[in-house]
């Protein structure tokens, strides 16, 4: 019997692999066929081995093609797949909404970087739903550990997506809330979540989130 391949899917890498620096070399590969090189100085931020480790994932999943010529100096090329062009209208709207968001507030932040962790857009999306305390969102998402969450929760505060209130008069208690810039980017994740499931679909990738359903972890 062949084994299912399991993954934990990052809605921002998209190929159910995630990572840092995914959606950049995704969405610099649209313009065409690029040589590692060529990639390293549009994204320069990212290390040589981060960067051939998340190429090696994006080729491994069927996102990308390598194509390596016989020649000296070797040379070796990354074009897009059918696969990642099929991608390219959300992508191309992924770079609009981070360009947007990024002007909507005073601080400098790569959204599409900040995004491809594991946890903030997870945060972000169950926050949809109504303020959550620190315990709901701890069984909304029952892998994170405590410490990754409080620092996941003060990085969004930094980022304006996110602010603690009052759960109630006379209550110790605080709730995270969206701001109405987080609450604005909605459609987005909504989309998000939809482009992750069908990547999922194309790649025969098991769907497995890294949440619970929420009326799953009120019975827990």
């Amino acid at each position: 019997m062949t084994r299912v391949k399991k993954t934990i899917v990052c809605p921002i890498g998209g190929a159910g692999v995630g990572g840092k620096w995914m959606f950049w070399i995704w969405y610099h590969l649209l313009s065409g066929t690029k040589r590692f090189g060529e990639l390293q100085r549009l994204i320069p931020e990212a290390s040589r081995q981060m960067l051939t480790l998340e190429l090696r994932e994006l080729e491994q999943v069927g996102v990308l093609r390598r194509q390596v010529y016989r020649e000296v100096p070797p040379k070796v090329e990354y074009s897009l797949t059918e696969l990642g062009w099929q991608a390219e209208p959300a992508l191309r709207q992924l770079h609009a909404w981070g360009k947007w968001y990024g002007e909507q507030v005073d601080l400098e932040f790569d959204w599409m970087v900040s995004l491809g962790g594991r946890w903030k857009f997870w945060i972000w999306y169950r926050l949809l739903s109504g303020p959550k305390r620190f315990s709901e969102l701890q069984k909304l998402l029952p892998p994170i550990r405590q410490q990754v969450l409080s620092l996941e929760l003060q990085t969004l505060e930094q980022m304006g997506v996110l602010h603690r209130q009052s759960s109630g008069w006379g209550s110790i208690r605080g709730e995270y809330a969206l701001t109405e810039l987080g609450r604005t980017s909605e459609p987005i994740l909504r989309q998000l979540y939809a482009w992750g499931r069908w990547i999922c679909e194309r790649l025969d990738l098991e769907y497995d989130w890294p949440v619970m359903d929420e009326v799953e972890a009120r019975v827990c």
